[in-house]
């Protein structure tokens, strides 16, 4: 996605001295100035050709084995299968399936209390897997849970077992590193990798300047982080790379002047980038409440 540097060494040599003069060029592929042009809005209450409505949207992950977004919302205790092209939606998951999980290991159901505020979302390529995080926000009794989800015999996603969270664990945001293969949650300033079969966190981290985390997601090569969060009222889309763990320079956007107003989740598919806002202010029938926003990035 983001342009790259190129250098150029060339040695010249002076006839008669034992003299080389190495020149180093750099030069940016690309010196334009990288800017977001919205492309289109996709629709969530509701969905395209549906009567169901998203309550309020949270999280986010990309399966391109079926080209389908998934997005999260707490207040319905639900996640939806949507086409990005198309915004249909394709299914839905409701709280009776999150409530049936069973425990990763054996032990009870799910019950009542794990899928109240329901967060982020991450997809693992390399396992063929999706994640959901639920958290504690806002809901007495909640309980934090990562469920996980595999595909079922007919190849469709089902919710296949929980694991319980530490107490207090709100993780607002989720995603897999193709990189180091590894899942990472985030939550303000504080982003950690999360292990579901040993349900252990590691240490945290931070990158500076980014704060207020609803969102994260990785380039198909594990370089970038794409990072969904707020500075005050400020809504922005911002690029990490992950291995420094600082900004790319001139790859932080402000979402506000195109109508965002609580950016929750983004996604990177093909070169346009889904970020959805989850602001619970606009009437029903609007179509922007909740809506996904769909970038193109010029210059």
């Amino acid at each position: 996605m983001r342009a790259k540097a190129s250098t150029l060494h060339r040695a010249a040599f002076v006839p008669g001295m034992a003299v080389a003069l190495l020149v180093w060029l750099a030069a940016p592929a690309n010196a334009a100035a990288p800017a977001l042009s919205l492309d289109r809005t996709i629709r969530t209450s509701p969905f395209v050709g549906s009567s169901i409505s998203m309550k309020d949207a949270e999280g986010s992950a990309y399966v391109p084995k079926d080209n389908s977004i998934w997005l999260a919302d707490d207040n319905g205790r639900a996640i939806y299968e949507v086409d990005p092209v198309t915004g249909d939606l394709k299914r839905m998951i409701g709280s009776a399936a999150f409530e049936a999980t069973p425990r990763f290991g054996g032990g009870q159901a799910a019950g009542t209390s794990r899928d109240r505020d329901i967060e982020s979302m991450a997809y693992d390529a390399a396992h063929d897997t999706l994640y959901v995080f639920s958290g504690v926000c806002c809901n007495g009794g909640a309980q934090p849970t990562a469920f996980r989800m595999q595909r079922d015999g007919s190849g469709e996603f089902q919710l296949e077992s929980y694991q319980p969270l530490s107490s207090g664990s709100d993780y607002t945001a989720s995603g897999w590193n193709p990189a180091d293969q590894q899942l990472y949650v985030g939550v303000k300033r504080d982003i950690r990798s999360y292990d579901y079969a040993s349900n252990a966190a590691g240490p945290t981290f931070q990158v500076p300047n980014v704060r207020g985390i609803l969102g994260m997601s990785f380039s198909t090569d594990g370089q970038d982080m794409y990072v969904a969060h707020h500075n005050s009222s400020t809504q922005l889309l911002t690029v990490v790379d992950f291995a420094t763990r600082t900004i790319v320079p001139g790859w932080s956007f402000v979402l506000n002047p195109f109508g965002i107003r609580d950016a929750r989740a983004v996604e990177k598919i093909g070169d346009q980038f889904f970020v959805l806002d989850g602001y619970d202010g606009r009437s029903k029938g609007d179509p922007l409440r909740h809506a996904l926003y769909v970038f193109d990035v010029v210059g």
